[in-house]
């Protein structure tokens, strides 16, 4: 089986410093394996918010738009906004995301890769936005938690894939979930 990474778009969200304050207690103990993790990120823009989104009722608008190159993302990016490449894992049976042609097409070995994530589309993501249920997040956390890295995102692409047809099963009603990259393309200057 031939799997090939591609990227999907750019995306520009708020600097890592203000992650944290997105991410009370309780939605850690509901939504993180790893609840210690300092910095969860996402493609998933509930999770890393984009400096544009806002609280709506409480809850965060979730804005899709992406840019498609990076020096669009770069032009559209404030001083201290993070630009990100998004990439996708695309291979038989793979569900593709709607996006246009993203340039450059293939991952720049100067970005930093900050992991890869689980997502239906580009939301919600597997890993850090699927509730837990009180009587599964101690099995859950005891199985996964240690596998996740300093972002909440996994370093492993064998085990991003088994989270995934796990995610499918367990929160069938978002299934198919796919693997993405996510890439530090430039942080804030």
């Amino acid at each position: 089986m031939s799997f090939e990474e591609v990227i999907v778009g750019f995306d520009v969200r708020v600097r890592f410093e203000r992650v944290p304050g997105f991410w009370d207690d309780e939605r850690r103990d509901m939504y993180l394996l790893n609840p210690e993790v300092a910095v969860p990120l996402s493609i998933d823009e509930a999770v890393w918010p984009r400096p544009d989104s806002s609280l709506v009722e409480g809850r965060l608008e979730v804005l899709t738009p992406k840019f498609a190159s990076v020096e669009d993302a770069l032009a559209g990016a404030g001083r201290d906004d993070v630009v990100v490449a998004i990439t996708q894992w695309r291979g038989p049976g793979e569900p593709e995301l709607p996006a246009g042609p993203a340039w450059p097409m293939k991952v720049d070995p100067a970005w930093e890769r900050l992991g890869w994530d689980v997502v239906d589309g580009v939301f919600p993501s597997g890993i850090s936005n699927c509730q837990y249920r009180a009587e599964e997040i101690l099995d859950w956390r005891d199985r996964w938690g240690d596998r996740f890295n300093a972002h909440h995102l996994f370093d492993d692409l064998p085990t991003a894939f088994a989270w995934r047809d796990l995610c499918g099963r367990r929160v069938s009603e978002h299934a198919p979930f796919s693997v993405m990259g996510l890439y530090l393309v430039r942080g804030p200057r």
